[in-house]
């Protein structure tokens, strides 16, 4: 009888054989697909994203229904009734004078920029170069971009009306089959972590979801009240467009604390076609109103509930609106959320969840 060998080196190469330059080709030409593959289908990851984000609000919602004894099929169909209807009041409230307001409005972009642009080389007189590098910067009517390319362009992609449309079906669709039925993303999500990551991963995404809700509570008390007072105040110092112009300001809050200021630019320079002083006011009215409400408002109704410093959702927002343009400056908040909930999870508390101490290595 004899006895068994030990494991070589012979042994240990054939359970790892060598990797050869084909096998690093290959696996450089996977990776190039991948990140093909990722470049071309960008925009379906943020949407499905921005459904997710979307419906964990609205299953927040089922669940307070839930507690006060109303059954789940019951609650669902109050929670999307509700939301489908605040869709329908939307589009039949806000969109005809929109595109009443925006047709009268683009014909006169044109003049209207260079009515500003006259004033501006007026006030600017007593400087000479700076009104002569102003002229030469000075935009043509030919360069003017028209809505269909401004739509066309929203989250980096070259879309129509009615791919754009497409794509708004899509994202409603998505948000209520995971509303709906969000059971099996989750325990997929769940069962795809090692078993010791499962209770941090559950903890992590739960975390991240408060922190959605308290940003979307926020937008949601907030949007509004920028836009009706935007509105109010534009149509009073009869600037055009004022229901446009308006209906920005309501996505201001979604961009936090740059949103305003982006806003606010389009309807001070057609008020400075009007007059300087026009243009000034308008200017400070924004001012106040970004500041007094995302100073004090906001982080109010925020609360504790998302605990980011501001530095981090204005590196996110900067961050997805410099690479997948509109729709990555509208998820880069709720991303920081789901990146800042799994990073004190895993990292500053640990896989096991416990916190994590320093320790000095012990001497042999």
């Amino acid at each position: 009888m004899t006895e068994p060998s030990a494991p070589g080196p012979a042994r240990e190469g054939m359970r790892r054989p060598a990797r050869g330059p084909a096998a690093y080709a290959l696996a450089g030409m996977a990776a190039v697909i991948a990140l093909w593959f990722l470049q071309k289908t960008a925009l379906a990851f943020l949407l499905i994203f921005l459904a997710i984000v979307t419906a964990i609000p609205l299953e927040a919602a089922v669940r307070w229904l839930r507690r006060h004894g109303v059954p789940r099929r019951l609650a669902l169909l109050i929670t999307l009734v509700l939301f489908v209807a605040c869709f329908v009041a939307v589009f039949i409230l806000v969109v005809p004078p929109l595109i009443q307001q925006a047709s009268e409005l683009l014909p006169r972009i044109p003049k209207l920029l260079g009515d500003a642009e006259q004033r501006i080389a007026a006030q600017l007189t007593e400087f000479p170069e700076l009104q002569s590098a102003l002229s030469g910067q000075s935009m043509s009517q030919g360069q003017l971009p028209s809505m269909l390319d401004v739509i066309g362009r929203l989250g980096g992609a070259s879309l129509s009306v009615l791919g754009f449309a497409t794509l708004l079906v899509l994202y409603l669709s998505a948000v209520l089959y995971i509303t709906i039925n969000p059971f099996p993303l989750m325990r997929g999500y769940v069962e795809a972590l090692p078993v010791h990551y499962r209770k941090p991963g559950a903890r992590a995404y739960r975390s991240a979801s408060t922190a959605v809700r308290g940003w979307i509570r926020a937008n949601a008390i907030v949007g509004p009240i920028q836009a009706v007072a935007s509105g109010i105040f534009l149509s009073f110092m009869h600037v055009p467009g004022a229901i446009v112009w308006a209906s920005l300001a309501f996505f201001a809050e979604f961009v936090p604390r740059i949103g305003g200021y982006i806003m606010a630019v389009p309807p001070v320079v057609v008020a400075l076609a009007i007059d300087v002083r026009t243009a000034v006011w308008t200017a400070l009215f924004y001012l106040v109103m970004t500041e007094g409400l995302g100073t004090f408002l906001a982080p109010a109704i925020r609360g504790q509930t998302m605990r980011i410093h501001p530095v981090v959702i204005l590196f996110a927002t900067l961050a997805g609106a410099l690479a997948f343009g509109l729709i990555g400056a509208l998820v880069g908040t709720p991303a920081a959320a789901f990146v800042t909930a799994f990073y004190r999870e895993f990292y500053l508390r640990g896989a096991g969840g416990a916190a994590t101490s320093v320790r000095r290595p012990s001497r042999p």
